[in-house]
């Protein structure tokens, strides 16, 4: 028996208002379907009875290793020579980590041997939100003995900057190429040796610039100050286990605009400190420097 017009109608016009339904609810927040999740779970639970059996059925026909298989003893044996050669490597791995770790700690003991510090390790697990600063927060705080205006180093000897901000567990760090750090005193170490004082200031590309102060003693020094050389702190306003840390390197020189004949350093520091993934907090233990956290004294 043939069904009447109006019907089939009907059904013509199901199929795209169903369509257009689905186009609509696609573009809807997820936290609005939130609520429905649960057909798309009971469709799961229905269906997987039946696929389990259709995928060991494909698996049977269409096998994941091709060829013949390796008896099981010898595919055993095969997993666990893998298994063993993984652990070999990764305990390598481990072993050079050690070494590059115990090698730093050897050069910023022997940079300031008479300074009493405990060096410790400590991993960066976040990052401030202000891009200019680029603050850093480290695992370690008040319970590992770490406290406000105590050093930090990365790669051995550059210094990273000073702790801000210490919790029980946690630690906020800030670098030296932040534009709230200010004014830091460095030296240049001209090829003779001798250094060149500078007054250096963060850019806020990761440079710092400053100019080379004039020596009367030797006039001509800061004309020697080139491309490539180390620069240290000299600041008396930071602690003693953070003096002569590395600042960086000369990345250029170039005139003063008010004084063509005082050169302007920009420094760059060795390691970009806005990506480094571990810390060296020179934890310092000496009581002067103790009493100046209290006083509340900043680097």
């Amino acid at each position: 028996m043939a069904r009447p017009a109006h019907q089939r109608t009907h059904a013509d016009r199901l199929l795209p208002a169903a369509l257009l339904l689905l186009a609509v609810i696609s573009f809807l927040p997820y936290r609005w379907l939130r609520p429905n999740v649960w057909v798309g779970d009971l469709i799961v639970l229905v269906s997987a009875p039946v696929a389990q059996p259709l995928r060991a059925v494909g698996g049977w026909l269409a096998p994941a290793r091709s060829g013949s298989a390796e008896p099981a003893e010898i595919a055993l044996l095969r997993r666990q020579a893998e298994e063993y050669k993984t652990l070999y490597l990764r305990a390598l791995s481990r072993n050079d980590d050690l070494l590059k770790q115990m090698e730093q700690l050897r050069l910023m003991v022997e940079l300031n041997p008479s300074v009493s510090t405990r060096l410790l390790y400590a991993p960066v697990i976040g990052a401030g939100s202000d891009p200019a600063n680029a603050q850093l927060l480290i695992r370690a705080g008040a319970r590992q003995g770490v406290h406000i205006n105590d050093v930090v180093a990365v790669e051995g000897v550059q210094l990273f900057g000073a702790v801000i901000d210490s919790a029980n567990r946690t630690s906020w760090i800030r670098p030296i190429t932040a534009r709230s750090q200010g004014y830091i005193q460095g030296l240049v170490m001209i090829e003779d040796g001798r250094g060149v004082t500078c007054s250096l200031q963060p850019v806020g590309d990761g440079t710092l610039r400053g100019d080379a102060a004039y020596d009367p003693q030797d006039p001509d020094a800061a004309t020697r100050i080139a491309v490539g050389q180390v620069v240290r702190l000299d600041d008396g306003e930071w602690p003693a286990s953070a003096q002569m840390l590395v600042l960086g390197t000369v990345e250029a020189v170039e005139p003063a605009p008010d004084s063509p004949l005082r050169p302007v350093v920009i420094v760059r520091p060795t390691v970009a400190l806005d990506r480094v993934t571990e810390v060296i907090v020179r934890v310092s233990e000496m009581p002067g420097d103790d009493a100046s956290r209290q006083n509340g004294g900043t680097p």
